[in-house]
């Protein structure tokens, strides 16, 4: 279920064509364009509403421990709320009377903001018909997952869907834009090379984003509702429109630059350690050995350049051992985009990106990672003898 799409509550709509398929086939596709008033799309923009609630202390108190009853009793929870997807709208309605008609999303604080599906779809838009022009862009897939808890939308520019790296490593581009309802993450818009689809990609597009440095977030607080406008998306598309053509120069470099298996080594000991180390832990030459199938095999790798090592850290700490594959879903996601496997990714890329910072995690790591093969074999030496 890692893709979190719940049937009946979560539609995922693609547009006719090349980006019709998904992976995972639990797609909605509608004929032609998903269009820029959303209205062949419905299934993802019933509101979100809230409601206040209370204990009903007569029944459960038997059944409640004394300590958290009187802690419950001196601490009321009127400033607390329930948030709920209102699905009776007609749009939702099949025909089942089995079907769902409000669901409970979330119990938040009295001071959480609901930023609403449609609020923040009208506002990428027409914020991306500003920058590029209207009907010069197109919606790449649009749903709500998480039995409608998250929302999501990622859009292209026509014409500039996609850049190529070294002649024939070709990357495709979009606008993203995510938002929870349950608390999860932050509403936030962002440029990546990942299409969100599913909860899986959702994880994938936030943690390069975030290591890149193209996201902007908006949290779920007091006058939070005046950065979901136009005019804020319209300034971070712009932005990022630069950042991108960056992004393509800084790729294209890396995939230059070679680097065989005792360079990865040598690279990832440097990220691991730093000029007040005094040896490569043991959990972090794991991590690397873990690594060295990612830097050779991973997702477009074939274990030749720095752009191979670069793609191995992210698999790693994206979808990887790096953020515990047995791990529940929200805690991987966590990780990977807001904990440390997400600052192992942003570290890579900077250090990457300085040519003498480079040189000098070069250096330490190949030293640190000889001393610390020199140190695990005097210790398998002296248990034998």
């Amino acid at each position: 279920m890692s893709h979190l799409i719940i049937p009946p509550y979560d539609t995922v709509y693609t547009p006719e064509g090349e980006l019709a398929s998904t992976w995972h086939g639990k797609e909605t596709v509608v004929a032609g364009e998903i269009l820029a008033d959303g209205s062949n799309t419905p299934r993802v923009f019933c509101p979100v509403v809230s409601a206040g609630f209370k204990v009903d202390f007569e029944s459960q108190l038997t059944d409640m421990p004394a300590e958290l009853a009187k802690e419950i009793g001196e601490n009321p929870i009127s400033d607390w709320k329930v948030l709920l997807a209102d699905l009776r709208a007609s749009c939702m309605r099949t025909g089942e009377s089995s079907e769902p008609r409000v669901i409970p999303i979330h119990v938040a604080k009295g001071g959480y903001v609901i930023h609403q599906n449609r609020v923040l779809f009208n506002a990428l838009v027409q914020a991306a018909s500003k920058v590029v022009g209207e009907g010069n862009f197109k919606i790449a897939t649009i749903g709500t997952l998480g039995a409608y808890s998250q929302f999501f939308i990622s859009i292209q520019v026509k014409g500039q869907e996609t850049f190529t790296v070294n002649g024939n490593d070709i990357h495709s581009q979009y606008f993203n834009l995510i938002s929870s309802h349950n608390g999860l993450v932050a509403s936030a818009t962002m440029l990546s090379i990942i299409r969100m689809v599913c909860m899986n990609t959702v994880q994938l597009a936030l943690a390069q984003a975030e290591t890149e440095g193209t996201i902007s977030k908006m949290k779920h607080t007091k006058n939070s509702l005046d950065l979901i406008t136009p005019e804020a998306f319209e300034l971070n598309l712009r932005m990022w429109t630069a950042q991108g053509e960056m992004l393509k120069a800084a790729f294209e470099d890396f995939s230059k630059r070679s680097m065989n298996l005792d360079g990865f080594r040598s690279f990832a000991t440097g990220i691991f350690t730093n000029d007040g180390s005094d040896t490569l832990s043991t959990t972090s030459l794991n991590r690397i050995t873990e690594m060295e199938v990612l830097f050779a095999r991973g997702k477009g790798n074939k274990g030749e350049t720095l752009f191979d090592g670069i793609n191995a850290f992210t698999e790693y700490f994206t979808s990887g051992d790096g953020v515990g594959r047995k791990s529940e879903v929200n805690k991987r996601i966590a990780s990977a985009s807001f904990g440390r496997g997400n600052q192992w990714k942003q570290e890579v890329l900077r250090i990457a990106c300085n040519k003498e910072e480079l040189e000098v995690c070069m250096r330490r790591g190949e030293r640190f990672y000889a001393d610390k093969l020199k140190t695990e074999a005097h210790v398998v030496a002296s248990q034998l003898n």
